[in-house]
């Protein structure tokens, strides 16, 4: 079969779609040509995530559409791969026979010659890392860290990733170099613990050293790290924080709930004042932080007591972002398994409005004490007549200019704001 266009559908966290946009890079360099819909590709990968049930759905929702594509177009060849298709994939394979290969994020290096080789009888030659796409955008994501070793008892991760495995120093700042020289200006290190990076390496080695690599490359204007793990988050990145000039002072730190015990029961280990006193340490030594965390709501045997005690918290720190969640078994989980789903969906929705509530009146309160002074923004995109960019503590800023800015800092005066975004002009 002669192959020439391929379609990449990503869903989940933004690792996923740091893995596509590096498999896209491979395949653009051995000459096929991205399509824009799966009807039109003559290769198509799904990347999967099965973090909650309802993103599981939508996966199973595109695998529906596409039996009828592939039943049209037989010689299409398609793939699965992320949190769903993980070690064990009998299942999937026999509730999708017409899918032409399943590949566990464990064995994501070998998808790009398993993939082409599945394409092409003659087995073509897969290039290189080295090996790209021009099609770079200002704000790239890099996988430093694999997989996660924390199993907390209601999360599927580990189970679908794998043990925790960290990219060697080399190899990251040998992807993050080229992605600076086609004109990325903004690298996000990304991970499920991401600030455990480094420990599993021989010798062993830390996420502040490897920031501090980073920085040396030209063309580095911005630097951010998510997702962190509490008890991983250690004095040596609090000073990194503070002292590498690239690195923006966003910190994406999940408490997953503010009782201590809920957070024995969901397997964090740490109490709600250890958590505190972190933050505080981050406050204190890099006061310009600002901070964003998860939440789940609804965990087995959560009292409306602990609620209102993870409420009070996110009303105590004031986070700029809270991602909250309703709680879902994931099957295989120690929550799943030994633990009844007994929270009524009713009170999981009301619980999961009161935080989104809540949480909408602090930001824009927040937000609010902007307006009138100057941000500094990484512009990335243009929209509908407008640009749009990012300030260092990651607040969306909307904007009017005739000039072509992407990829450039600049300085805006705030004229208003709301919950989620700023809006303002070029200063």
């Amino acid at each position: 079969m002669s192959i020439a266009r391929y379609y990449l559908w990503v869903s989940g966290c933004q690792m996923n779609g740091s893995d596509a946009r590096r498999l896209a890079e491979l395949l653009d360099a051995s000459g096929m040509t991205a399509a824009d819909r799966f009807e039109d590709a003559d290769v198509a990968v799904l990347y999967s995530c099965s973090v909650r049930q309802s993103a599981e759905d939508r996966v199973h929702g595109q695998l529906g559409h596409l039996k009828s594509i592939k039943a049209r177009k037989p010689e299409m060849r398609l793939c699965v791969t992320g949190c769903m298709a993980g070690a064990d994939q009998s299942e999937l394979k026999q509730r999708y026979p017409f899918v032409d290969l399943f590949i566990a994020p464990t064995e994501m290096e070998q998808l790009p010659t398993r993939l082409l080789a599945a394409a092409d009888g003659d087995a073509p030659c897969v290039p290189t890392s080295e090996g790209h796409s021009n099609r770079v955008t200002v704000s790239v994501g890099v996988t430093v860290i694999r997989g996660c070793d924390k199993y907390c008892s209601y999360c599927i991760v580990p189970y679908r990733r794998g043990r925790q495995q960290s990219r060697k120093a080399e190899e990251i700042v040998a992807e993050a170099r080229g992605l600076l020289s086609r004109g990325a200006r903004e690298i996000v290190l990304l991970g499920q613990t991401v600030d455990a990076w480094g420990r599993d390496l021989s010798p062993q080695s830390s996420l502040a050293a490897l920031m501090r690599e980073l920085a040396t490359l030209p063309g580095l204007y911005r630097m951010r790290f998510l997702t962190s793990h509490p008890n991983d988050f250690t004095d040596d990145l609090i000073e990194a924080l503070a002292s590498i000039p690239q690195l923006c002072a966003d910190v994406n730190l999940p408490v997953q709930a503010g009782d201590d015990q809920l957070l024995r029961h969901m397997g964090r280990p740490y109490t709600v004042g250890q958590y505190l006193e972190l933050i505080d340490r981050i406050r204190s030594s890099v006061p310009q932080t600002t901070l964003a965390t998860d939440v789940i709501v609804g965990f087995p045997g959560e009292t409306e007591q602990q609620f209102q005690n993870t409420l009070a918290l996110l009303r105590h720190v004031e986070f700029e972002t809270v991602h909250v969640a309703a709680y879902s078994p994931r099957p295989g989980t120690a929550a799943a398994r030994k633990m009844v789903d007994d929270v009524p969906a009713q009170d999981k929705k009301r619980r999961l409005q009161l935080i989104e509530e809540q949480q909408t009146e602090i930001a824009a309160r927040k937000n609010a004490l902007l307006e009138g002074s100057r941000v500094e923004v990484l512009v990335e995109r243009r929209s509908k007549g407008k640009w749009t960019g990012r300030t260092r503590s990651n607040r969306l800023v909307f904007f009017e200019s005739e000039l072509k800015l992407r990829g450039e800092l600049v300085e805006i005066e705030v004229e208003g704001s709301g919950s989620w975004s700023l809006r303002g002009r070029l200063a």
